[in-house]
């Protein structure tokens, strides 16, 4: 993820990885992930003062071109991503959980 792009790897099913936007005041978390249970990809947005956004895929091209259309977006919206991807093993336990 040299680039900076938000990618997940179908070999990469254990934890999550998260990235956080800024612009100004306001924070977003993006947090993807798959589900073993249910055999999806897990695409999670979390702002600040909204409620939490989920999409669930099964097929991985549509589930990463979500993802790139949400960066784009994002970057489109003057969001500034903020340092790299986090790998988190058991997932997010911060203030944006709903």
């Amino acid at each position: 993820i040299g680039d900076g792009t938000m990618r997940c790897s179908p070999r990469s099913r254990e934890g999550s990885m998260v990235w956080f936007f800024a612009r100004g005041h306001e924070a977003v978390r993006v947090e993807t992930r798959f589900d073993n249970a249910s055999g999806e990809y897990v695409l999670e947005i979390g702002w600040a003062n909204r409620p939490l956004e989920t999409e669930r895929f099964r097929d991985h091209s549509a589930f990463e071109a979500r993802v790139a259309s949400v960066e784009a977006r994002l970057r489109a919206d003057s969001w500034a991503q903020v340092g790299g991807p986090e790998i988190l093993p058991d997932g997010w336990r911060g203030p944006f959980t709903n």
